[in-house]
Order: structure tokens, then sequence, then C-alpha cells
């Protein structure tokens, strides 16, 4: 089993609307049965929304961070990289980020145990040359215009060491993601320059985490494939529609969920009583 010094966190800033995202990944998380430390890192008004919305939110691995002058959605998305601001931060070996939009299907711990080199694990998906710039297209031509295409990585998973290389990489795409946002008004979002510094500086892996964190499957297909995190991609901003499609997968996922031992006895007992009652009545008519 994974160390309890291990720290798995989420961002919540820019809409209030995305306090009811992030409690639906805090009860998850409740409900995993982690002995690793949760955070959520938002500010204090939104601790303050979350915690009278959820009890599951005092527990006592469960975490907040607060600061108040994030406000608007480019900081929102570049702020999954201040980990290592964070005062407590030495107090963990390892770190693992999730996106808001993200729920737990199981203990996510084994996660942590697949986190053994000095680089930043991720999960692959796009190419980086595609035309959309998900994945830092013009960042990558600009650097070299000879960048031969490969896959590229999802910002909303990273799971990563405590380590000086990390938080050293961390601050150059900080940097350059702010310089962009006030010479150009920020042509891109987060993802483009994480892909770029992580995949320049050869700081990434993207396959091992491709097995636990998946990004919209189906619930039956999150189940076939023992799914750890479920991700709802798309949309950046729109609440209303990620809770719409976070709440359609927790429904078709309670019809498709494996079964704990005791559930499946206590159905078992339950057809047993029944079909008793059945006897007795036709033993009734003889």
């Amino acid at each position: 089993m994974s160390s309890s010094k291990n720290l798995i966190y989420t961002c919540c800033f820019h809409q209030e609307a995305y306090t009811d995202i992030v409690i639906h990944l805090i009860e998850s998380f409740a409900q995993s049965g982690s002995s690793s430390d949760f955070l959520v890192y938002t500010t204090t008004e939104y601790k303050e929304i979350i915690q009278k919305k959820c009890s599951l939110a005092a527990s006592a691995n469960i975490l907040f961070f607060e600061k108040n002058f994030y406000k608007t959605m480019n900081q929102a998305r570049i702020s999954k990289l201040d980990i290592f601001d964070f005062p407590f931060a030495d107090k963990y070996d390892k770190f693992l980020y999730l996106d808001a939009d993200s729920i737990l299907l199981k203990n996510p711990d084994s996660i942590f145990d697949e986190i053994v080199a000095d680089i930043v694990y991720t999960v692959g998906e796009g190419t980086i040359l595609n035309e959309g710039e998900y994945w830092g297209r013009s960042l990558f031509l600009k650097d070299d215009a000879q960048w031969s295409d490969r896959e590229g990585l999802g910002a909303y998973a990273l799971g990563f060491k405590n380590i000086p290389a990390v938080k050293k990489i961390f601050i150059k795409t900080k940097q350059s993601f702010y310089l962009d946002m006030y010479q150009n008004k920020l042509r891109f979002y987060d993802q483009p320059f994480i892909n770029f510094y992580l995949i320049k500086n050869d700081m990434c892996d993207t396959n091992v985490l491709k097995p636990f964190i998946r990004s919209r499957p189906s619930a039956a297909s999150a189940v076939n494939e023992g799914t750890t995190v479920v991700h709802f991609a798309g949309c950046p901003g729109h609440s209303d529609i990620k809770l719409e499609l976070i709440r359609e997968f927790k429904a078709d996922y309670e019809k498709v969920r494996p079964q704990t031992r005791v559930q499946a006895l206590r159905q078992e007992l339950e057809s047993l009583r029944q079909r008793l009652a059945e006897i007795e009545t036709e033993l009734a008519n003889l």
C-alpha cells in the first residue's frame, strides 16, 4: 500500500458553480478508502461554500489551501502548478493533481506506486502538431520548425515526486504562461504550455497513467477497464454542462458497478425471503 505521505489535490477558482463540481470529487475521494491526503486549492469564500454543502469536506484528511486574488479563468487554469508554493508541501513525497471535474471510482493510492522516475506522469492524448492547438502546435513550431509530431498529453492529471527538477519546470511553465498572457492576451490556456515544457525537456511519461485515468468513458467501459479516475473533458467554464455529464455518468455507473460481496449476499437473501413467502402462500392454498 502507498505511503500516507502522498497528496491528491485539485483547484477551484473563478466560478462559484465549480464548487458543486468539486464536491463530486471530494465525495468520491472520501468514499474511496484512500490513506492519502486530499487538498482543495481555492478561495476562502469557496471553501466555506464547499464545507457548508458537503459534510464529508470536514474529514481529517481533506485539507484546504486558500488564495483570494485568483479571479480569472487563466489564473484558475495555471493554479495547478502552484503546489510547490504551499507551506506544507515538504510534508509529502508524491503528488497527484486531478482537475476538479473528475471523480474517483476506487481507491487511487496504487497510482502513487507507479510514480517512480523524476518526471511528470500524465495521460497521453492527441498530437502536438494538431491544428487545434490543444497540445501546443504553435509553441513547438516557434521553438523549432522541424519538430516531429508525437503524442501530446492531457493536463487534467499530473503525477510527480516532490523534487526540485519538477518544481523548476513548473516555474518555467508558469513564467511563460503569464508572459504570453500579458503580451498576447493569452492565445492558449495552460495545456499547450504544459505540453511544450514537459515534452521539450523530456520530463513526462504519457503511458503509465492510461490504465488508471480516462477521459469521459462510458460507465460500462470504466467498469470493464477497471478505471480509477474519470475526467469529464470539454466545455471549459461551462459548469452546467460539466455537472450534467457527471450526474449522467454516476447514474449509469450505479446500474453497472461491481457489487461488493455484502451487497450480493443481501440481494441473495432478499430473493430467498421472497421465494419463501411464495412457498408459504402455495402451502396455505393446498
